[in-house]
């Protein structure tokens, strides 16, 4: 598990650059915010939850508690926490700019993950942050800098990054003797409370259109239920600060995908970003691999 760990949770990582193209797509066709949170999160509930049924994996043969149970679910609201002060930013910044405060949870996730376990990063880890974080600010277009920032917009972003952050960080360390589907099916319970508790008055008064169940199915898969699985899986199988540094494929991710879907373009200083990113992830992983190898 350990060798293919790095893969999927980069595969996972992946996945979470795809639904910001099917945001705009869906928001082209008139479907709105709220209701495509609310439907995305209810579809990831009902497919992992069809998923848990079938295989008969119930909670209460995995020797866990209710405690156990609850705080999974209250850790899932991190995920919704993450959508919801996205979205809320990008009213007030820039794609580019609020990708680029939401990258800020490759260090954060590797502080909490510090914190938490008692133990600091290592230098060659410390180097790819530095480099992701060097990478994320070509790849989303903002060097350099053009007109003013709303610092409200920027503060958004910064919590979805906080928000991301703990995210990777719960999926990794809550929860860990529950079989990893149920886990993250918790976890999509927990997110969807979150929504629709915030999204509550826009979800009531919204109407319902087979678009926005639609694009609230395909934004699911992407945004919830392959990367969360991928994420609860694998995550614990990697070296303390590796699976943030992945979790940054996310916004080559967004770009290709943008380019690909919506036809925006790239240009040559974002490409040199993207590069800079995906060299930063293999760094890590490459050095461990070599380490190990010595080692055995």
């Amino acid at each position: 598990m350990k060798k293919i760990a790095p893969i999927f949770v980069a595969l996972g990582a992946v996945s979470f650059g795809i639904p910001a193209s099917l945001f705009k797509i869906a928001r082209r066709e008139g479907v709105v915010n709220g209701p495509l949170l609310f439907w995305s999160f209810l579809s990831a509930v009902i497919i992992l939850g069809i998923i848990h049924v079938a295989r008969r994996h119930w909670l209460r043969y995995q020797h866990t508690n209710w405690k156990q149970i609850l705080l999974v679910i209250a850790a899932g609201t991190a995920s919704g926490f993450t959508n919801t002060f996205y979205i809320q930013a990008l009213k007030l910044v820039s794609v580019a700019a609020a990708a680029v405060m939401l990258m800020q949870a490759v260090w954060l996730s590797v502080l909490l993950g510090s914190i938490i376990h008692h133990r600091w990063p290592s230098r060659l880890q410390v180097l790819s942050i530095v480099l992701v974080l060097i990478g994320t600010v070509l790849a989303a277009g903002l060097f350099p800098i053009e007109g003013a920032l709303s610092p409200l917009g920027l503060f958004f972003s910064f919590l979805a990054a906080c928000a991301y952050a703990c995210t990777m960080q719960f999926t990794a360390s809550l929860g860990n003797n529950l079989d990893p589907l149920s886990k993250t099916w918790l976890l999509c319970v927990g997110a969807f409370l979150l929504i629709s508790v915030v999204w509550g008055p826009q979800i009531a008064t919204a109407p319902v259109t087979g678009d926005t169940i639609k694009w609230g199915i395909l934004i699911a898969l992407f945004s919830m239920v392959f990367p969360l699985v991928a994420y609860s899986i694998f995550m614990q199988y990697l070296e303390l600060g590796i699976g943030p540094i992945l979790s940054s494929l996310e916004l080559p991710s967004s770009i290709a995908v943008a380019f690909i879907l919506l036809g925006e373009t790239v240009s040559g200083l974002q490409m040199v970003g993207v590069v800079i990113i995906i060299s930063a992830v293999i760094l890590p992983n490459v050095w461990g691999m070599r380490r190990r190898e010595k080692l055995n």
